[in-house]
């Protein structure tokens, strides 16, 4: 769940220029905005993933335990296939398995087809369901923009990287997420044969990889934790600057065909 911004879209100004025009003004009808910073600050978008890793963790449960059983039938059959014996197994090996045949590596690529093909099956419900949820909140992000642009009397909307220098009251985010926030929550079940639109896809898309970069700055931060508490010596205090490592965000991947051990 993500429970602040994602991005910060604060633009810098100078104080004489921000006295000269009011909180609400825009600059000749101008305004900035970062659709994902707006959405992901919404309580819609917020409540949505709570009800979401509520309502799915079982499945998630089971996706994990599937990715563990996976990994635990696969690894007697790549210490076959990797013949150097360095604990790897390189793609030349994997294609001289290939190539030659080798039953243990077509049956370590039946037990990953099998393992991916359930996996997904699991997925699906959660997927959609998401999907429906983020539909719907782009919908209404549609809606709170139409009224912002009327009520601030905008003529143009550009993202924030598109300008070099603006006041701050040319970024509408605090606008568009108190505009969104009027409609707390979404719904998250879709109904029978629903699709979802490719832009919903697309958005699903921005979010999965804004949650992986997440998840590696977390874990970069407790690594780096790690080494500092090594080096430390002991009774030593923290090294300044330190904070606790954010919990990395849960994720559902395909199983990836482990090292031979």
């Amino acid at each position: 769940m993500m429970k602040h911004r994602v991005f910060a879209a604060t633009l810098a100004a100078s104080a004489a220029m921000i006295a000269a025009l009011p909180a609400s003004a825009q600059v000749a009808g101008i305004a900035t905005v970062n659709q994902m910073e707006v959405i992901t600050r919404s309580k819609a978008f917020t409540t949505a993933e709570t009800q979401l890793d509520t309502t799915y963790k079982p499945v998630r449960d089971q996706i994990q335990a599937r990715q563990t059983k996976f990994q635990t039938d696969a690894r007697p059959l790549l210490t076959t296939i990797d013949t150097n014996k360095d604990g790897q197994v390189s793609e030349a090996e994997e294609q001289a398995a290939s190539a030659r045949k080798d039953p243990n590596y077509t049956q370590l690529m039946t037990l990953q087809t099998q393992a991916n093909e359930e996996i997904q099956k699991l997925q699906m419900p959660s997927i959609l369901a998401e999907l429906f949820a983020f539909e719907k909140i782009l919908q209404l992000y549609d809606a709170a923009q139409i009224g912002v642009v009327n009520a601030r009397k905008i003529n143009v909307i550009l993202q924030p990287e598109a300008i070099v220098y603006a006041p701050d009251a040319v970024d509408i985010s605090d606008a568009m997420v108190a505009e969104l926030d009027k409609t707390p929550t979404v719904a998250i079940t879709p109904p029978a044969n629903w699709q979802p639109q490719q832009r919903t896809v697309q958005f699903q898309q921005q979010v999965n990889e804004l949650k992986r970069r997440a998840y590696q700055m977390a874990a970069m931060r407790a690594q780096q934790q790690q080494q500092q508490g090594a080096a430390a010596a002991p009774g030593a205090a923290a090294p300044a600057g330190s904070v606790p490592a954010a919990r990395p965000a849960a994720t559902t991947t395909r199983p990836a065909k482990p090292e031979p051990r």
